[in-house]
Protein backbone atom coordinates (compact mmCIF):
# COMPACT_ATOMS: atom_id res chain seq x y z
CA UNK A 1 0.00 0.00 0.00
CA UNK A 2 1.39 3.39 -1.02
CA UNK A 3 1.41 6.49 1.18
CA UNK A 4 1.50 9.91 -0.48
CA UNK A 5 2.35 13.24 1.11
CA UNK A 6 0.92 16.22 -0.74
CA UNK A 7 2.72 19.56 -0.30
CA UNK A 8 0.55 22.34 -1.71
CA UNK A 9 1.77 25.94 -1.91
CA UNK A 10 -1.33 28.17 -2.00
CA UNK A 11 0.70 31.41 -2.01
CA UNK A 12 3.24 30.31 -4.62
CA UNK A 13 2.50 33.26 -7.00
CA UNK A 14 3.55 35.61 -4.17
CA UNK A 15 6.26 33.56 -2.45
CA UNK A 16 8.19 32.72 -5.64
CA UNK A 17 9.01 36.45 -5.96
CA UNK A 18 11.62 38.38 -3.92
CA UNK A 19 9.89 39.30 -0.65
CA UNK A 20 9.12 42.88 0.34
CA UNK A 21 8.47 43.22 4.09
CA UNK A 22 8.14 47.01 4.08
CA UNK A 23 5.17 47.47 1.73
CA UNK A 24 1.81 45.86 1.01
CA UNK A 25 2.21 43.51 -1.97
CA UNK A 26 -0.47 41.84 -4.07
CA UNK A 27 -0.13 39.59 -7.12
CA UNK A 28 -2.73 40.11 -9.83
CA UNK A 29 -3.81 38.14 -12.87
CA UNK A 30 -6.48 39.34 -15.32
CA UNK A 31 -6.95 42.42 -13.10
CA UNK A 32 -7.85 40.24 -10.09
CA UNK A 33 -5.87 39.75 -6.87
CA UNK A 34 -4.77 36.11 -6.48
CA UNK A 35 -2.38 36.47 -3.52
CA UNK A 36 -1.34 39.14 -1.01
CA UNK A 37 1.17 39.51 1.83
CA UNK A 38 0.29 40.20 5.47
CA UNK A 39 0.43 44.00 5.13
CA UNK A 40 -2.00 43.91 2.21
CA UNK A 41 -4.36 41.48 3.94
CA UNK A 42 -4.44 43.62 7.10
CA UNK A 43 -5.48 46.61 4.94
CA UNK A 44 -8.50 44.69 3.64
CA UNK A 45 -7.17 43.37 0.35
CA UNK A 46 -8.42 39.85 -0.39
CA UNK A 47 -7.95 37.33 -3.21
CA UNK A 48 -10.64 37.80 -5.84
CA UNK A 49 -10.83 41.59 -5.52
CA UNK A 50 -10.19 43.73 -8.55
CA UNK A 51 -6.95 45.66 -8.81
CA UNK A 52 -9.01 48.87 -8.75
CA UNK A 53 -10.51 47.94 -5.37
CA UNK A 54 -7.05 47.07 -4.05
CA UNK A 55 -5.72 50.51 -5.06
CA UNK A 56 -8.68 52.18 -3.39
CA UNK A 57 -7.91 50.48 -0.07
CA UNK A 58 -4.28 51.60 0.14
CA UNK A 59 -2.76 54.95 -0.75
CA UNK A 60 -0.58 55.29 -3.82
CA UNK A 61 3.03 54.39 -3.11
CA UNK A 62 2.12 52.11 -0.22
CA UNK A 63 0.84 49.26 -2.42
CA UNK A 64 2.92 47.22 -4.84
CA UNK A 65 0.86 45.37 -7.46
CA UNK A 66 2.80 42.66 -9.29
CA UNK A 67 1.72 40.69 -12.35
CA UNK A 68 1.70 36.94 -11.95
CA UNK A 69 4.95 35.39 -13.19
CA UNK A 70 4.30 31.79 -14.18
CA UNK A 71 7.92 31.27 -15.24
CA UNK A 72 9.07 32.06 -11.71
CA UNK A 73 6.46 29.72 -10.30
CA UNK A 74 7.73 26.93 -12.54
CA UNK A 75 11.33 27.63 -11.51
CA UNK A 76 10.34 27.55 -7.84
CA UNK A 77 8.58 24.18 -8.25
CA UNK A 78 11.60 22.77 -10.11
CA UNK A 79 13.90 23.90 -7.29
CA UNK A 80 11.57 22.38 -4.71
CA UNK A 81 11.56 19.10 -6.67
CA UNK A 82 15.37 18.95 -6.48
CA UNK A 83 15.20 19.79 -2.77
CA UNK A 84 12.53 17.14 -2.04
CA UNK A 85 14.52 14.56 -4.06
CA UNK A 86 16.85 14.44 -1.07
CA UNK A 87 14.00 12.83 0.93
CA UNK A 88 12.44 10.40 -1.55
CA UNK A 89 13.17 9.34 -5.15
CA UNK A 90 9.46 8.95 -5.98
CA UNK A 91 7.88 12.36 -6.45
CA UNK A 92 6.36 14.65 -9.07
CA UNK A 93 5.09 18.18 -9.64
CA UNK A 94 1.28 18.34 -9.58
CA UNK A 95 -1.28 20.98 -10.56
CA UNK A 96 1.18 23.90 -10.97
CA UNK A 97 1.56 24.60 -7.22
CA UNK A 98 1.90 21.16 -5.64
CA UNK A 99 4.47 18.44 -4.98
CA UNK A 100 3.41 14.84 -4.48
CA UNK A 101 5.88 12.68 -2.50
CA UNK A 102 5.55 8.93 -2.06
CA UNK A 103 6.83 8.50 1.51
CA UNK A 104 5.70 4.98 2.38
CA UNK A 105 8.99 3.54 1.11
CA UNK A 106 11.20 5.79 3.27
CA UNK A 107 9.39 5.69 6.64
CA UNK A 108 12.02 3.38 8.17
CA UNK A 109 14.66 6.02 7.50
CA UNK A 110 12.64 8.77 9.23
CA UNK A 111 11.03 6.40 11.78
CA UNK A 112 7.49 7.72 11.23
CA UNK A 113 5.53 9.98 8.94
CA UNK A 114 4.98 12.66 11.60
CA UNK A 115 8.71 13.18 12.06
CA UNK A 116 9.20 13.44 8.30
CA UNK A 117 6.29 15.86 8.08
CA UNK A 118 7.80 18.06 10.79
CA UNK A 119 11.19 18.11 9.06
CA UNK A 120 9.71 19.08 5.71
CA UNK A 121 7.46 21.76 7.20
CA UNK A 122 10.30 23.35 9.21
CA UNK A 123 12.57 23.51 6.19
CA UNK A 124 9.85 24.90 3.93
CA UNK A 125 8.99 27.64 6.42
CA UNK A 126 12.68 28.62 6.52
CA UNK A 127 12.65 28.77 2.73
CA UNK A 128 9.74 31.24 2.91
CA UNK A 129 6.91 29.02 1.70
CA UNK A 130 3.42 28.62 3.12
CA UNK A 131 2.49 24.95 2.82
CA UNK A 132 -0.71 22.96 3.26
CA UNK A 133 -0.25 19.21 3.35
CA UNK A 134 -2.22 15.99 3.44
CA UNK A 135 -1.51 12.26 3.65
CA UNK A 136 -3.34 9.56 1.78
CA UNK A 137 -3.04 6.20 0.00
CA UNK A 138 -3.19 7.98 -3.36
CA UNK A 139 -2.40 11.40 -4.76
CA UNK A 140 -6.00 12.56 -5.08
CA UNK A 141 -6.80 11.76 -1.45
CA UNK A 142 -3.63 13.48 -0.25
CA UNK A 143 -4.42 16.57 -2.34
CA UNK A 144 -8.00 16.82 -1.04
CA UNK A 145 -6.86 16.36 2.57
CA UNK A 146 -4.48 19.30 2.11
CA UNK A 147 -7.68 21.39 1.87
CA UNK A 148 -9.24 19.91 5.02
CA UNK A 149 -7.21 22.12 7.38
CA UNK A 150 -6.15 25.74 7.50
CA UNK A 151 -3.70 26.97 4.90
CA UNK A 152 -0.12 26.75 6.08
CA UNK A 153 -0.76 24.01 8.65
CA UNK A 154 0.30 20.45 8.11
CA UNK A 155 -2.18 17.64 8.58
CA UNK A 156 -0.05 15.67 11.04
CA UNK A 157 -2.47 13.44 12.83
CA UNK A 158 -1.70 9.74 12.94
CA UNK A 159 -5.39 9.04 12.32
CA UNK A 160 -4.92 10.06 8.69
CA UNK A 161 -3.25 6.70 8.17
CA UNK A 162 -6.53 5.00 9.04
CA UNK A 163 -8.93 4.65 6.11
CA UNK A 164 -12.09 5.35 8.13
CA UNK A 165 -10.76 8.61 9.54
CA UNK A 166 -9.66 9.73 6.10
CA UNK A 167 -13.19 9.21 4.90
CA UNK A 168 -14.49 11.39 7.74
CA UNK A 169 -12.10 14.20 6.81
CA UNK A 170 -12.92 13.89 3.12
CA UNK A 171 -16.64 13.98 3.89
CA UNK A 172 -16.44 17.53 5.25
CA UNK A 173 -14.78 18.98 2.12
CA UNK A 174 -17.12 21.08 -0.07
CA UNK A 175 -17.99 19.49 -3.37
CA UNK A 176 -17.03 22.68 -5.21
CA UNK A 177 -13.37 21.84 -4.56
CA UNK A 178 -13.62 19.75 -7.71
CA UNK A 179 -13.94 22.95 -9.77
CA UNK A 180 -10.43 24.02 -8.66
CA UNK A 181 -8.86 20.99 -10.35
CA UNK A 182 -6.96 22.29 -13.40
CA UNK A 183 -8.56 21.21 -16.66
CA UNK A 184 -11.64 19.70 -14.99
CA UNK A 185 -14.94 19.20 -16.79
CA UNK A 186 -17.03 18.79 -13.64
CA UNK A 187 -18.96 22.07 -13.79
CA UNK A 188 -22.29 20.61 -14.99
CA UNK A 189 -21.97 17.55 -12.74
CA UNK A 190 -21.33 19.65 -9.62
CA UNK A 191 -24.26 21.98 -10.39
CA UNK A 192 -26.56 19.01 -10.96
CA UNK A 193 -25.45 17.39 -7.67
CA UNK A 194 -25.87 20.65 -5.71
CA UNK A 195 -29.43 21.03 -7.00
CA UNK A 196 -30.06 17.54 -5.62
CA UNK A 197 -28.78 18.67 -2.21
CA UNK A 198 -25.34 17.06 -2.47
CA UNK A 199 -22.88 19.76 -1.42
CA UNK A 200 -20.23 17.81 0.50
CA UNK A 201 -17.79 15.23 -0.81
CA UNK A 202 -18.98 12.75 1.80
CA UNK A 203 -22.50 12.86 0.39
CA UNK A 204 -21.11 12.06 -3.05
CA UNK A 205 -19.07 9.15 -1.71
CA UNK A 206 -22.19 7.68 -0.08
CA UNK A 207 -23.94 7.34 -3.44
CA UNK A 208 -23.79 3.97 -5.25
CA UNK A 209 -21.10 4.09 -7.97
CA UNK A 210 -23.63 3.04 -10.61
CA UNK A 211 -25.84 6.04 -9.77
CA UNK A 212 -22.87 8.40 -10.07
CA UNK A 213 -22.02 7.06 -13.50
CA UNK A 214 -25.62 7.51 -14.65
CA UNK A 215 -26.13 11.01 -13.16
CA UNK A 216 -22.71 12.58 -13.69
CA UNK A 217 -21.04 10.74 -16.52
CA UNK A 218 -17.93 8.67 -16.98
CA UNK A 219 -15.26 11.29 -16.13
CA UNK A 220 -16.49 11.94 -12.58
CA UNK A 221 -17.02 8.23 -12.02
CA UNK A 222 -13.40 7.47 -13.05
CA UNK A 223 -12.14 10.29 -10.84
CA UNK A 224 -13.95 8.80 -7.83
CA UNK A 225 -12.40 5.41 -8.64
CA UNK A 226 -8.93 7.04 -8.47
CA UNK A 227 -9.90 8.82 -5.24
CA UNK A 228 -10.82 5.58 -3.49
CA UNK A 229 -7.84 3.56 -4.81
CA UNK A 230 -5.63 1.98 -2.13
CA UNK A 231 -2.55 1.76 -4.31
CA UNK A 232 -1.07 4.52 -6.45
CA UNK A 233 2.32 4.08 -8.08
CA UNK A 234 4.30 6.21 -10.52
CA UNK A 235 5.56 4.40 -13.60
CA UNK A 236 9.11 5.72 -13.06
CA UNK A 237 11.02 7.50 -10.32
CA UNK A 238 11.87 11.17 -10.60
CA UNK A 239 14.79 11.77 -12.98
CA UNK A 240 16.95 14.53 -11.49
CA UNK A 241 18.28 17.26 -13.79
CA UNK A 242 21.93 17.45 -14.83
CA UNK A 243 22.31 20.75 -12.95
CA UNK A 244 21.44 21.64 -9.36
CA UNK A 245 20.14 25.13 -8.65
CA UNK A 246 18.44 26.42 -5.52
CA UNK A 247 17.95 29.85 -3.99
CA UNK A 248 16.74 31.67 -0.87
CA UNK A 249 15.51 35.24 -0.45
CA UNK A 250 16.02 37.17 2.79
CA UNK A 251 13.52 40.02 2.49
CA UNK A 252 16.19 42.53 3.55
CA UNK A 253 19.57 43.76 2.31
CA UNK A 254 22.66 41.77 3.33
CA UNK A 255 25.41 44.10 4.49
CA UNK A 256 27.96 41.67 5.97
CA UNK A 257 29.17 38.37 4.54
CA UNK A 258 28.66 36.51 7.83
CA UNK A 259 24.90 37.07 7.42
CA UNK A 260 25.03 34.64 4.48
CA UNK A 261 26.25 31.65 6.50
CA UNK A 262 22.87 30.27 7.75
CA UNK A 263 21.46 30.42 4.22
CA UNK A 264 24.60 28.81 2.83
CA UNK A 265 24.22 25.92 5.26
CA UNK A 266 20.58 25.42 4.28
CA UNK A 267 21.38 25.39 0.57
CA UNK A 268 24.33 23.04 1.08
CA UNK A 269 22.09 20.63 2.99
CA UNK A 270 19.72 20.70 0.02
CA UNK A 271 22.65 20.02 -2.32
CA UNK A 272 23.91 17.17 -0.14
CA UNK A 273 20.51 15.46 -0.17
CA UNK A 274 20.24 15.85 -3.95
CA UNK A 275 23.75 14.49 -4.61
CA UNK A 276 23.38 11.63 -2.12
CA UNK A 277 20.14 10.47 -3.75
CA UNK A 278 21.76 10.55 -7.20
CA UNK A 279 25.09 9.09 -5.88
CA UNK A 280 27.00 12.09 -7.22
CA UNK A 281 29.77 14.38 -5.96
CA UNK A 282 31.26 17.65 -7.16
CA UNK A 283 34.50 19.63 -7.08
CA UNK A 284 33.02 23.07 -7.85
CA UNK A 285 30.09 25.07 -6.49
CA UNK A 286 28.96 28.55 -7.50
CA UNK A 287 27.35 31.03 -5.12
CA UNK A 288 25.28 33.84 -6.66
CA UNK A 289 24.47 36.81 -4.44
CA UNK A 290 21.14 38.02 -5.87
CA UNK A 291 19.78 41.54 -6.25
CA UNK A 292 16.04 42.02 -5.95
CA UNK A 293 15.99 44.17 -9.10
CA UNK A 294 17.96 41.61 -11.13
CA UNK A 295 21.62 40.71 -11.56
CA UNK A 296 23.96 38.87 -9.23
CA UNK A 297 27.48 38.67 -7.86
CA UNK A 298 29.29 35.30 -8.16
CA UNK A 299 31.67 33.47 -5.83
CA UNK A 300 33.14 30.18 -7.10
CA UNK A 301 34.44 27.68 -4.55
CA UNK A 302 36.59 24.70 -5.60
CA UNK A 303 37.75 21.57 -3.83
CA UNK A 304 40.71 19.33 -4.73
CA UNK A 305 38.55 16.28 -3.96
CA UNK A 306 35.05 15.53 -5.25
CA UNK A 307 32.62 15.30 -2.30
CA UNK A 308 29.26 16.55 -1.02
CA UNK A 309 30.08 17.27 2.64
CA UNK A 310 28.08 20.22 3.99
CA UNK A 311 30.70 20.91 6.65
CA UNK A 312 33.64 21.03 4.21
CA UNK A 313 31.88 23.14 1.58
CA UNK A 314 30.66 25.56 4.26
CA UNK A 315 34.15 25.97 5.74
CA UNK A 316 35.66 26.66 2.31
CA UNK A 317 32.90 29.12 1.43
CA UNK A 318 33.26 31.01 4.71
CA UNK A 319 37.06 31.21 4.29
CA UNK A 320 36.69 32.71 0.81
CA UNK A 321 34.02 35.12 2.03
CA UNK A 322 36.61 36.64 4.40
CA UNK A 323 38.38 38.11 1.34
CA UNK A 324 35.21 38.87 -0.61
CA UNK A 325 33.64 42.29 -0.93
CA UNK A 326 29.83 42.25 -1.07
CA UNK A 327 28.16 44.70 -3.40
CA UNK A 328 25.07 46.73 -2.49
CA UNK A 329 21.43 45.62 -2.71
CA UNK A 330 22.12 41.90 -2.14
CA UNK A 331 18.85 40.34 -0.90
CA UNK A 332 19.09 36.69 -1.98
CA UNK A 333 21.48 33.77 -2.32
CA UNK A 334 21.58 31.06 -4.97
CA UNK A 335 23.65 27.86 -5.19
CA UNK A 336 24.43 26.55 -8.67
CA UNK A 337 26.28 23.27 -9.39
CA UNK A 338 26.71 22.07 -12.97
CA UNK A 339 29.88 19.95 -12.73
CA UNK A 340 28.91 16.65 -11.11
CA UNK A 341 30.46 13.19 -11.27
CA UNK A 342 29.65 9.70 -10.12
CA UNK A 343 30.63 8.95 -6.54
CA UNK A 344 33.78 6.85 -6.14
CA UNK A 345 33.46 4.45 -3.24
CA UNK A 346 36.55 4.31 -0.99
CA UNK A 347 37.59 1.72 1.55
CA UNK A 348 37.47 2.73 5.21
CA UNK A 349 38.78 1.13 8.37
CA UNK A 350 35.94 -0.58 10.21
CA UNK A 351 37.51 0.08 13.61
CA UNK A 352 39.36 3.31 12.82
CA UNK A 353 38.15 6.76 13.80
CA UNK A 354 37.96 8.73 10.56
CA UNK A 355 37.17 11.93 12.49
CA UNK A 356 40.51 11.97 14.29
CA UNK A 357 42.63 13.04 11.31
CA UNK A 358 42.03 15.76 8.75
CA UNK A 359 42.39 14.51 5.18
CA UNK A 360 45.12 15.93 2.96
CA UNK A 361 42.48 17.19 0.51
CA UNK A 362 40.68 19.09 3.26
CA UNK A 363 43.93 20.75 4.37
CA UNK A 364 44.81 21.72 0.79
CA UNK A 365 41.34 23.19 0.25
CA UNK A 366 41.53 25.28 3.42
CA UNK A 367 44.99 26.61 2.51
CA UNK A 368 43.86 27.52 -1.00
CA UNK A 369 40.68 29.15 0.28
CA UNK A 370 42.70 31.33 2.67
CA UNK A 371 45.83 31.99 0.56
CA UNK A 372 44.61 31.65 -3.02
CA UNK A 373 44.61 28.90 -5.66
CA UNK A 374 48.23 29.55 -6.71
CA UNK A 375 49.55 29.22 -3.16
CA UNK A 376 49.37 25.41 -3.03
CA UNK A 377 50.78 23.21 -5.81
CA UNK A 378 51.38 19.52 -6.36
CA UNK A 379 54.69 17.90 -7.32
CA UNK A 380 54.13 15.52 -10.22
CA UNK A 381 56.17 13.31 -12.56
CA UNK A 382 56.48 13.47 -16.32
CA UNK A 383 58.21 11.39 -18.96
CA UNK A 384 61.88 12.48 -19.10
CA UNK A 385 65.21 10.64 -18.77
CA UNK A 386 67.07 13.40 -16.97
CA UNK A 387 65.90 13.74 -13.33
CA UNK A 388 65.83 17.56 -13.38
CA UNK A 389 63.25 17.43 -16.18
CA UNK A 390 61.16 14.59 -14.74
CA UNK A 391 59.33 16.70 -12.13
CA UNK A 392 56.93 19.63 -12.42
CA UNK A 393 54.70 21.77 -10.24
CA UNK A 394 50.99 21.68 -11.04
CA UNK A 395 47.70 22.88 -9.55
CA UNK A 396 45.95 19.68 -10.61
CA UNK A 397 46.02 16.58 -8.45
CA UNK A 398 48.62 14.10 -9.86
CA UNK A 399 47.58 10.71 -11.11
CA UNK A 400 47.45 8.08 -8.38
CA UNK A 401 49.84 5.77 -10.27
CA UNK A 402 53.35 6.91 -11.39
CA UNK A 403 53.93 7.41 -15.09
CA UNK A 404 56.60 4.71 -15.09
CA UNK A 405 58.55 2.66 -12.60
CA UNK A 406 62.10 4.03 -12.27
CA UNK A 407 64.91 1.48 -11.94
CA UNK A 408 67.19 1.61 -8.94
CA UNK A 409 66.70 3.97 -6.01
CA UNK A 410 65.66 7.55 -6.75
CA UNK A 411 64.49 10.41 -4.52
CA UNK A 412 61.33 12.39 -5.04
CA UNK A 413 62.94 15.45 -3.46
CA UNK A 414 65.42 16.95 -5.94
CA UNK A 415 67.54 20.02 -5.31
CA UNK A 416 66.76 23.04 -7.44
CA UNK A 417 70.25 22.73 -8.98
CA UNK A 418 72.90 19.99 -8.46
CA UNK A 419 75.42 20.96 -5.75
CA UNK A 420 79.16 20.29 -6.41
CA UNK A 421 80.84 17.55 -4.33
CA UNK A 422 84.56 17.78 -3.52
CA UNK A 423 86.71 14.72 -4.27
CA UNK A 424 90.05 14.24 -2.46
CA UNK A 425 92.21 11.08 -2.41
CA UNK A 426 89.32 8.86 -3.58
CA UNK A 427 87.04 10.32 -0.86
CA UNK A 428 83.94 12.42 -1.52
CA UNK A 429 83.07 15.38 0.76
CA UNK A 430 79.76 17.28 1.06
CA UNK A 431 79.15 18.72 4.53
CA UNK A 432 81.53 16.01 5.68
CA UNK A 433 82.74 12.72 4.18
CA UNK A 434 80.35 10.60 2.08
CA UNK A 435 80.10 6.83 1.77
CA UNK A 436 78.80 5.28 -1.46
CA UNK A 437 76.37 2.49 -0.56
CA UNK A 438 74.50 1.78 -3.81
CA UNK A 439 75.13 2.16 -7.54
CA UNK A 440 75.97 2.98 -10.19
CA UNK A 441 72.88 3.66 -12.33
CA UNK A 442 73.86 5.14 -15.68
CA UNK A 443 71.69 7.78 -17.37
CA UNK A 444 72.53 9.08 -20.85
CA UNK A 445 70.46 11.57 -22.81
CA UNK A 446 70.43 14.62 -25.08
CA UNK A 447 72.84 12.97 -27.52
CA UNK A 448 71.45 15.02 -30.43
CA UNK A 449 72.41 18.38 -28.89
CA UNK A 450 74.79 18.29 -25.92
CA UNK A 451 75.39 14.68 -24.85
CA UNK A 452 74.92 13.96 -21.16
CA UNK A 453 76.27 10.85 -19.44
CA UNK A 454 76.07 10.32 -15.67
CA UNK A 455 76.59 7.54 -13.15
CA UNK A 456 74.23 7.86 -10.15
CA UNK A 457 74.89 6.51 -6.64
CA UNK A 458 73.23 6.51 -3.27
CA UNK A 459 75.63 7.95 -0.70
CA UNK A 460 75.38 8.31 3.08
CA UNK A 461 76.48 11.31 5.16
CA UNK A 462 78.13 11.16 8.57
CA UNK A 463 74.69 11.62 10.18
CA UNK A 464 73.31 8.64 8.25
CA UNK A 465 71.24 10.67 5.79
CA UNK A 466 71.05 8.99 2.35
CA UNK A 467 71.52 11.37 -0.60
CA UNK A 468 71.60 10.96 -4.38
CA UNK A 469 74.88 11.82 -6.10
CA UNK A 470 76.19 11.45 -9.63
CA UNK A 471 79.49 11.65 -11.51
CA UNK A 472 79.61 13.49 -14.83
CA UNK A 473 81.40 10.98 -17.07
CA UNK A 474 82.62 13.71 -19.41
CA UNK A 475 84.53 15.78 -16.82
CA UNK A 476 84.64 13.25 -13.89
CA UNK A 477 83.13 15.80 -11.43
CA UNK A 478 80.70 14.83 -8.68
CA UNK A 479 77.37 16.45 -7.67
CA UNK A 480 74.53 16.02 -5.18
CA UNK A 481 71.09 16.11 -6.84
CA UNK A 482 68.57 14.85 -4.29
CA UNK A 483 67.75 13.66 -0.77
CA UNK A 484 66.28 10.24 -0.01
CA UNK A 485 64.06 9.39 2.98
Amino acid sequence: MSLWLCLRFPLLPLECLPPDTERAVAVVESQRVIAANELALSAGIKPGQSSTTARALIEDGELKLLSRDRNRETQAIEQLLCWAYGFTPTLEAWHDNTLQLEVGSCLKLYRDVNRLNDILKRKLVYRGFTVASGLGPNRWTAWLLSHSNKEGHTNNRRSTEDGENKRVELAAIPLRILLSIPGNDFQQSVERLEKAGIKKLGQLLDLPPSNIAQRCGKSLYQWLQALTATNDRLATDFLPPQQFKDSLWFGFEIRHSNELQPAMEQLLESLEGFLASAQLTTTTINWHMLRAQGGFQTLTVRSSEAHRSVERWLKLSVLQLEHYSLEENIEGLSLDVSEMQQEVMTETDLFGDSRSNESLYSLIDRLRARLGLQAVQYLDLREAHLPEFSQLLTQEQPATAPLRAYPGQRPFWLLEEPHPVRAWNDQLFWNGPLELIYGPERIEDNWWEQPISRDYYVARTEEGQPIWVFQNRHNQRWYVQGVLP
